[in-house]
């Protein structure tokens, strides 16, 4: 897979993220408290350039659905950072193949773009008197990108999947209702490397993935 512009700035948007992973930890003191966190919602995935030997083609989708599961760490007000949040999230995401475009013209399209993803993510928290939080964040990890029998005017175009290095930066506010219980409502913006994919012909082609996550999540602290 050859380099280009966008994958240039996929690698430093990673060592910016590498590096905002890290703040939080120098100020663990582990008096804080664990907790699990469901999300659902919608998310929307921008239209793909795909590359190939042959030439390009681009990929629309309708708006799609996601959830994820979280295990945390969260950092009490007296540690360096007065707060904040670390956790392993799994997710998955998918949105329907509406159209695909060639040189040609535009013809309909049919099947799923499917990802699913483990990222170690940290959250920055601004925690006051109120029951209202906000957050901003950024994670780290990997994701398995799928083409899930997708076709062009009822033939076969792809039914495959590559396994690349994923991002996300996101922000949201929470709502605190009991000391244990805390409603979020966020976005994600949720990217990875190029993947690579083979057409129904065996040829290989160059992807993209970023999609807009919008999202309520319910978290328990333990």
């Amino acid at each position: 897979m050859c380099s280009s512009p966008g994958r240039s700035m996929a690698m430093k948007t990673m060592l910016l993220t590498i590096l905002m992973l890290c703040w939080p930890i120098s100020g663990w003191t582990f008096d804080g408290t664990f907790y699990t966190q469901v999300n659902a919602g919608a998310g929307l995935l921008n239209d793909a350039d795909n590359s190939s030997a042959d030439g390009t083609f681009i990929t629309e989708s309708d708006p799609g659905v996601m959830a994820s599961l979280s295990l945390g760490y969260a950092l009490p007000e007296s540690s360096a950072y007065h707060g904040g949040r670390v956790e392993i999230e799994a997710a998955w995401r998918q949105n329907a193949v509406d159209k695909v475009e060639f040189a040609e013209g535009k013809f309909a399209g049919d099947g799923d773009i499917t990802a699913w993803s483990l990222l170690l993510c940290s959250y920055g928290e601004r925690r006051n008197r109120t029951p209202w939080t906000p957050y901003f964040g950024a994670g780290l990890g990997i994701a398995s990108i799928s083409l899930d029998t997708v076709t062009v005017a009822g033939s076969p175009l792809a039914d495959d999947d590559d396994l690349v290095l994923a991002y996300q930066v996101g922000l949201g506010v929470d709502y605190e209702f009991s000391p244990r219980w805390k409603l979020d409502l966020g976005y994600r913006y949720f990217g990875t490397t190029s993947p690579s994919f083979k057409d129904a012909t065996g040829e290989e082609f160059d992807g993209e993935y970023d999609n807009h996550s919008f999202m309520v999540g319910l978290r328990a602290s333990f």
